[in-house]
């Protein structure tokens, strides 16, 4: 690999067995964006791209964490092309495309779908930084040309860029003429738990862990090893699991995320945790026999250093010349691999559980020693309570200093004005106000007689109040007090109370009557009918203590 410079823009070079590829990368990404604004960066990479829609050669963008980059793959003259139009669609971005492009990135969520383990960085880093992954791009529908340009102009700069070519070299007349910026750091790195490890109920069956660890080769040869133990845990010795799947990503700053999943089926959930948990245990509690550490230590340097592996590799070491890393090189990563010693991974699955942030289904792992992640908050807001009027629901208290939501339970959600992340506001005047911690409180105005959506939304600070077109998002897409309300008002519940009413009224007839028979307060009581009575209240009563134990196991 060779590091040459490209108009000013560092350029990482290096032969490959298949077709001529390269990309052009930006130190921004999904990370750096705020939540009122989610979807900015991929907004930008639609633009960009949009004028190259009839090239003959394959492009694509991609817009991932904290990085974006324009990538293409044919010959010397198809890469000088894709990145002269690349720069000038940069310099002159089509910000009238602006509302169709809105509508094909919402096009493209409603097809995308999500991941299983979606929720797990909003459990561990909130509603900011690297916890917006797991949100919705909610902020398309505010963004305006003037901040889709200083964007542009802060963040796709010569300075905050860099290049890899896979191929020969740099093709004759390939230019970047960017404009000068500077060098974006990384997002902060926050936190929305108090400790760890720590575990939060993911709504299904299956089971899934985000540990941080060190960025090292013990780090990668211990995702080999959990990889293999689940495997072999949980397919091939028990068949609870399809699929189990590990991954290790640099995050730049020194460390590593590891994030490894488990699907199950309802019936085997808690068995999957069970199996998933232990694998996990006992990496750390023993450290691992040197045939099986030499098989994961061989397979990761294997992949290391295979066949094109510094082709391969482009990608990986653009970011780290972002990031202020220093670039690494294949023999040298094989060796340190092949090298990594019991003791090194030992000592990485211990740090991967100090840190670990477990999804659960329902039931928890508290029975594991881990701290459930909060749902709740510590304050609540000042100001009087405003009741809901009809159907349930929580107190609402909107006060100078935020809004809170109190359940019949006293538990409380509170978003504060000064950490509000963002406040969605729809048609019918619903608003849901998100936290920096990830906390929600759904105010849906219209069971409260008393407020409407002025009285909150002059409270809100600039820019933070998004006006989304069509119904409320569902509450329980995220941690929060809303999710539990709005269970309670699915048909689930309806049908729960509708079985608890007749259970009442039948038992409750059948009881009246049976103690008028023995004390001769009723006359001529059919036998027959009384204990027809208490059988149908029987069976509404069972009726309703199994769908009790459901939607309880659903909450």
């Amino acid at each position: 690999m060779s590091h040459v410079e490209v108009d000013g823009v560092p350029t990482l070079v290096a032969p490959t067995v298949g077709p001529a590829r390269a990309g052009l990368v930006f130190r921004v990404g999904q990370a750096d964006e705020t939540l009122a604004r989610r979807g900015l960066t991929h907004l930008v990479e639609h633009l960009v791209l949009h004028p190259l829609g009839g090239s003959t050669y394959h492009h694509n963008g991609s817009t991932g964490q904290t990085t974006t980059t324009f990538y293409v793959q044919g010959g010397g003259d198809d890469l000088v092309d894709f990145f002269a139009r690349v720069c000038r669609s940069l310099a002159e971005p089509d910000v009238g495309r602006l509302a169709m492009e809105r509508d094909v990135l919402r096009t493209e969520a409603t097809g995308r779908g999500s991941g299983p383990a979606r929720d797990l960085p909003l459990w561990r880093y909130g509603a900011r930084g690297y916890g917006l992954l797991s949100y919705p791009e909610w902020g398309l529908s505010a963004l305006t040309a003037d901040e889709v340009l200083e964007w542009i102009a802060t963040h796709f700069t010569r300075e905050n860029a860099v290049l890899w070519i896979a191929g020969d070299g740099v093709p004759d007349g390939l230019r970047l003429d960017l404009p000068h910026g500077r060098r974006q750091p990384l997002p902060a790195v926050t936190s929305a738990l108090p400790t760890t490890p720590a575990f939060f109920n993911g709504g299904g069956p299956a089971t899934a862990v985000h540990a941080v660890v060190p960025e090292a080769p013990a780090g990668i040869v211990y995702a080999h090893l959990l990889q293999r133990r689940l495997h072999r845990a949980l397919r091939l010795d028990t068949g609870l699991s399809y699929t189990t799947a590990v991954e290790y990503v640099e995050r730049g700053d020194g460390q590593a995320t590891v994030t490894a999943y488990a699907d199950a089926l309802v019936d085997k959930q808690d068995a999957v945790l069970g199996g998933f948990v232990d694998v996990l245990a006992g990496l750390r509690a023993t450290p691992v026999a040197g045939t099986e550490l030499a098989t994961a230590a061989t397979t990761a340097a294997l992949e290391a250093g295979g066949t094109d592996a510094a082709a391969q590799g482009l990608p990986g070491q653009a970011f780290r010349l972002l990031t202020g890393r220093p670039l690494v090189d294949v023999d040298a990563q094989v060796a340190a691999l092949r090298a990594v010693t019991a003791a090194d991974v030992h000592a990485t699955a211990k740090q991967a559980h100090a840190s670990a942030l477990l999804m659960t289904p329902p039931g928890g792992a508290e029975w594991a020693g881990y701290t459930p992640a909060p749902t709740t908050s510590r304050t609540r807001a000042g100001g009087r309570g405003h009741v809901p009027t009809a159907g349930g629901g929580p107190v609402i208290h909107l006060g100078a200093d935020g809004v809170s939501a109190v359940d019949p339970d006293g538990n409380v959600a509170t978003v504060r004005y000064d950490e509000i992340a963002v406040v969605l506001g729809h048609p019918d005047g619903s608003r849901l106000l998100i936290g920096n911690d990830g906390i929600v409180v759904a105010v849906d105005v219209d069971r409260y007689p008393d407020l409407n959506a002025a009285q909150l939304d002059r409270r809100v600070p600039p820019g933070l109040l998004v006006a989304l077109p069509g119904p409320p998002p569902p509450a329980s897409a995220t941690p929060n007090l809303g999710a539990r309300w709005a269970r309670r008002l699915t048909p689930g519940w309806l049908r729960l109370g509708a079985l608890g009413l007749v259970t009442a009224v039948v038992g409750g007839a059948a009881l009246a009557y049976t103690v008028g028979m023995v004390f001769g307060l009723v006359a001529q009581v059919r036998v027959l009918g009384v204990i027809g009575g208490w059988v149908i209240a029987g069976w509404f009563g069972r009726a309703f203590l199994r769908a009790w134990t459901a939607e309880r196991a659903r909450a």
